[in-house]
């Protein structure tokens, strides 16, 4: 395999996310630089960069300038990526709301009409990902959107398994911040966008769970610590923490919030107080 990205560190993280994603690699499993580097037909140095990258994502531990290994890669490992991602996602949601710029909500309209017709999952990632620069954009200074752009490996890829196994998910949701964010209500928008990232992580996190990347789910590894910590528990399921018709019709309000419509247990509820508190 040979790569063909200009930039061949980010190509290198690209390599060893599909191995990963795929279940190839799991936990604790030793990163051999050269074989890498001889797979992909590259120096070691894009690989020790590539490697440096996933570090920044809690992917990979480097223990020794020539070695490196799979870190801890569960279900708490991609939802602490996504709370993350979604305290900086919220903030900016509550920005853009707050600003009104016409030309902002313009460009967010249009591309909520495209993503309402749009089946196919390639063009569906392309359309959210445009949706969410437009809104970083706007709503980010320098050093925000420089820590938004930390986020380009686990969390993108982690999010394309919510897309193709739950795209009408992932549309609703969207829709949902784009009437928060056009009705210009910071505490909705934000809570949107909490909402949204929430429910890609928890159909990410199943889906990983379906296609064997993690462990099945059984009635014996599922115990009450298991359930407090992944939020796989019977109550959540049934509400399928917010509501289809809560995303069809928009109805995710900061009161929603407040009321457990939008369930926020463990992270999510330290991210939501984060970002509220950003604005006294």
């Amino acid at each position: 395999m040979k790569l063909e990205r200009a930039n061949t560190s980010e190509a290198v993280a690209a390599y060893v996310l599909g191995r990963l994603f795929s279940g190839e690699l799991k936990s604790g499993q030793r990163l051999d630089l050269d074989a890498i580097a001889e797979e992909l037909g590259v120096s070691r140095v894009p690989v020790r960069e590539g490697l440096i990258q996933l570090e920044r994502d809690g992917l990979v531990e480097r223990a020794h300038y020539k070695r490196a290994f799979v870190s801890d890669f569960d279900d708490a490992t991609v939802r602490e990526a996504f709370e993350l991602y979604g305290m900086l996602s919220a903030l900016t949601n509550r920005r853009v709301a707050r600003r009104r710029d016409p030309a902002v909500l313009e460009a967010l309209g249009k591309l909520d009409e495209s993503l309402a017709g749009c089946d196919d999952p390639d063009e569906f990632e392309a359309l959210a990902r445009e949706f969410r620069r437009v809104v970083n954009v706007a709503g980010a200074g320098n050093h925000l959107r420089a820590l938004l752009r930390t986020f380009s490996g686990l969390v993108p890829v982690a999010a394309r398994f919510a897309i193709d196994d739950s795209l009408m998910d992932e549309r609703s949701a969207l829709h949902a911040e784009y009437l928060a964010l056009r009705d210009r209500s910071p505490a909705d928008a934000g809570a949107a966008a909490l909402a949204h990232i929430r429910l890609t992580a928890d159909n990410a996190i199943a889906a990983l769970h379906r296609r064997g990347v993690f462990p099945a789910v059984t009635q014996s590894n599922v115990t009450q610590s298991d359930a407090a910590q992944s939020d796989i528990d019977q109550s959540d399921a049934n509400q399928s923490d917010i509501e289809q018709s809560d995303f069809d019709q928009g109805n995710i309000t900061q009161s929603d919030v407040n009321r457990g419509d939008v369930n926020q247990s463990d992270g999510w509820d330290d991210v939501a107080e984060v970002v509220e508190g950003s604005d006294r």
